[in-house]
């Protein structure tokens, strides 16, 4: 009889495309709505840390100085962040993407649109109220 129980981790490699053709675009004006329906889909793939940022960039390499090899772990997680990223993109309506363009990760497009749209302003005032 074990003394101590053991515990194992499984951890989802897969890469996942989020289909977001139901999702409707993020305008001027329909940020609070647009940012829940997107947080709750990436939220059921269990991917919505890459938008809040509690799924972190590992090293991109690994190994010692002298002979680095490339981390596996960064590429998985490049190839779903630039997915996530692509995504989020085709949500958003063409007169909003200028606002993102210097953003290269999912997390930082969420975080610039927070900064821009989820400050109480006298238009998301008016939102609520309708």
């Amino acid at each position: 009889m074990a003394t101590h129980a053991e515990e194992i981790v499984l951890v989802n490699t897969n890469i996942l495309n989020v289909n977001m053709s139901n999702v409707t675009k993020l305008t001027s004006t329909n940020y609070l709505m647009w940012s829940r329906q997107v947080h709750a889909l990436f939220d059921g793939y269990e991917l919505a840390g890459f938008l809040d940022g509690s799924t972190p960039m590992p090293p991109a390499t690994i190994g010692t100085d002298a002979v680095p090899r490339v981390n596996p772990d960064y590429t998985r997680w490049r190839r779903q962040d630039k997915l996530i990223y692509s995504a989020i993109l085709g949500a958003i309506s063409m007169s909003v993407q200028p606002a993102v363009s210097r953003a290269t990760t999912a997390a930082q497009i969420w975080e610039t649109l927070r900064k821009i749209y989820a400050n109480p302003s006298y238009g998301h005032v008016t939102q609520l109220r309708t």
